[in-house]
């Protein structure tokens, strides 16, 4: 891996859906690391809907009233010095206006070998690691942000900016457990959603997923009931259609090729399907996309 930084670069296909061109799909290029503001960045890299291939951090320092961004589609409220870690491929739009912070984008094998282990602990990898910075606390993020701006504009050394972002990083995950101490996750769900993750298009069955914990249907769907609120069949369900919806919003392919790929025998299943999840039908979301973010 190369290491040294130079702006973010953006990748724009010429193609364009019905409605909407397709996502810009932000990149790193050949760097591992990049950090600006969010104020003072370019604003080619915040404006519209886009995607990433790497890792992303946004810390609003400073927001104004009712402040929010949207991560595949959902909407995220921003309070004052909260941090967001976006993961490649999810779908982001925000309006830089009135907003101040920072963002570090890291390439996947960076941030995968520096910190994923840790954070992946605490959260799933369908789930977004968000946490807020509270004022006892600011000093000692502001004086790690600083010495990583500093490393990265002078000698860029990797062994020295790795230690900053690592003990960045660690200080989130402190803070997050103190919010989650009496919550702490169950490792065979952990293993579950990765599982979700890697089958998901494959595999609709609990049985195969109750069969990887060893343990039976039964007692999984009480497991992830008691974890998430969800039947693993719900799970599934919410992966299959974030999947959709990015496909459907990011790409002109047409509905029948998405719904073979998301491991649908018959189009007219997925049809019914995304209609039954989402209200809409894969059409009319499309439409829908088209005419929000055009």
């Amino acid at each position: 891996m190369k290491y040294n930084t130079t702006r973010i670069i953006q990748k724009t296909h010429d193609t364009t859906l019905a409605h909407n061109s397709e996502f810009p799909l932000h990149d790193l290029g050949e760097d591992f690391f990049a950090i600006t503001t969010i104020e003072g960045g370019d604003e080619h890299f915040f404006n519209g809907v886009h995607r990433h291939d790497f890792y992303e951090v946004l810390w609003f320092t400073d927001v104004k009233c009712r402040h929010a961004h949207y991560i595949d589609f959902v909407k995220h409220p921003i309070a004052n010095n909260q941090l967001f870690l976006l993961l490649p491929d999810q779908v982001h739009s925000m309006d830089r206006g009135d907003k101040t912070g920072f963002v570090f984008a890291m390439s996947r094998d960076f941030f995968e070998r520096l910190i994923a282990a840790d954070i992946f602990k605490l959260f799933y990898h369908s789930v977004n690691f968000s946490v807020v910075i509270p004022d006892s606390k600011l000093d000692l993020f502001r004086t790690l942000v600083k010495l990583i701006q500093l490393e990265n504009q002078t000698d860029k050394r990797p062994a020295i900016l790795e230690s900053y972002l690592r003990s960045w990083f660690l200080h989130c995950i402190e803070l997050e457990k103190e919010v989650k101490r009496d919550d702490r996750p169950d490792v065979r769900m952990q293993s579950l959603i990765e599982s979700v993750e890697v089958n998901f298009k494959d595999e609709r069955k609990s049985s195969f997923y109750a069969s990887e914990l060893s343990l039976s249907a039964k007692r999984l769907n009480e497991l992830t009931k008691e974890t998430f609120g969800k039947t693993i069949s719900q799970i599934i369900n919410d992966r299959l259609i974030l999947e959709a919806k990015r496909e459907i919003s990011c790409s002109e392919k047409p509905i029948k090729e998405i719904s073979y790929e998301l491991g649908f025998t018959e189009p007219s299943y997925f049809t019914r399907f995304f209609g039954k999840q989402t209200g809409f039908s894969p059409e009319d979301f499309r439409k829908r996309m088209g005419i929000m973010y055009n």
